[in-house]
């Protein structure tokens, strides 16, 4: 009798083990994900560390030159209600308004509207100009700083939506006399537009001089006592004065201005105020029985850049005393 034996089929997938297949991948690829975001923000966090360092750097050849690190308090310009902050300040200081030096005489790059004489003939005025010009070039120092990440732009093209921002000065930049750029970190959370392209732009860096002659978080009063929520009569007898960069943290939050503005605020504890953030931000030690408070760089700077979130005074900032 002959038998005849039937093949047997390949197995194949249930409906279960597939979608087990299909979890355990989807799984992966999650882990996976989550370690490509961790490692690149470690990356750019690196980067950020590697810029500042650098910037820490070109400060220091500045103080050489001028016997003095550069100004960061706010300054009018030309007895205007604008002011021109900290970071500002860091920009002309490392670089220049125009990316050539800082001008020694003046900080600007001449010729400015000032140097220019009422009536003057504008065939002479373009001789004037052009003197003034080479005569700027000759005095210039720096650049202190090579960037090979960060950006340099005004805040008029970093806040394009912003017609006009409160209390900082903004740059045409319609000639180089009115430019007031800021450094910008490496991050580059934002979009703007130039010349019709779209381009991926950080926070500005923030920058405050310290005055190693001041107190710290502590009253005038006999006993010193610590202050909780200062008022900017307050903390201008600091050695960090927080209205440095005031008026550019006030500015609306550059992805969305119309969201409420995020930085420095505490969203565990609604009642701490922005400067006292800042503050505890920058406070190396604490003894609150003793009344004993010290800064970071109590004698030198702070840079701070607000870090892969673009809100400054969080958890992910970089500074240059985190490192």
């Amino acid at each position: 009798m002959k038998w005849i034996y039937a093949k047997a089929s390949p197995k194949a997938f249930t409906l279960i083990e597939l979608l087990v297949v299909i979890s355990i991948i989807a799984t992966l690829t999650a882990i996976m994900s989550i370690g490509i975001r961790a490692a690149m923000r470690q990356a750019r966090n690196l980067r950020q560390k590697v810029e500042l360092k650098a910037m820490d750097t070109g400060l220091e050849l500045f103080s050489k030159e001028f016997d003095d690190y550069p100004e960061s308090k706010t300054l009018p310009i030309g007895g205007a209600a604008n002011l021109v902050c900290g970071a500002q300040h860091l920009a002309e200081a490392l670089v220049g308004r125009d990316n050539r030096g800082i001008e020694p005489q003046t900080g600007w790059y001449p010729p400015n509207d000032l140097l220019y004489k009422p009536n003057m003939d504008l065939e002479v005025q373009a001789t004037f100009y052009d003197v003034a010009k080479a005569a700027s070039l000759n005095r210039r120092k720096g650049p202190y700083v090579e960037l090979k990440h960060s950006g340099i732009y005004l805040i008029s093209e970093l806040w394009q939506s912003v017609t006009a921002p409160s209390q900082i000065y903004t740059s045409s930049g319609a000639t180089n006399s009115g430019r007031s750029p800021v450094i910008t970190d490496t991050f580059n959370t934002n979009s703007i537009t130039l010349n019709g392209a779209t381009v991926k732009v950080g926070q500005p860096v923030l920058y405050f001089k310290a005055d190693g002659s001041k107190r710290f978080r502590i009253s005038g009063d006999t006993p010193p006592v610590p202050v909780t929520n200062p008022a900017a009569t307050e903390y201008g007898k600091w050695i960090y004065n927080f209205d440095d960069n005031l008026p550019l943290v006030q500015l609306p939050v550059m992805t969305d201005p119309t969201l409420e503005d995020k930085d420095f605020k505490d969203s565990s504890d609604a009642s701490k105020t922005m400067a006292q953030v800042f503050y505890e931000q920058i406070t190396q030690t604490a003894d609150v029985d003793r009344k004993y408070y010290k800064p970071f760089n109590a004698n030198k700077f702070i840079l701070i850049s607000a870090g892969w979130d673009g809100v400054y005074g969080t958890k992910d900032d970089i500074t240059n005393f985190d490192y």
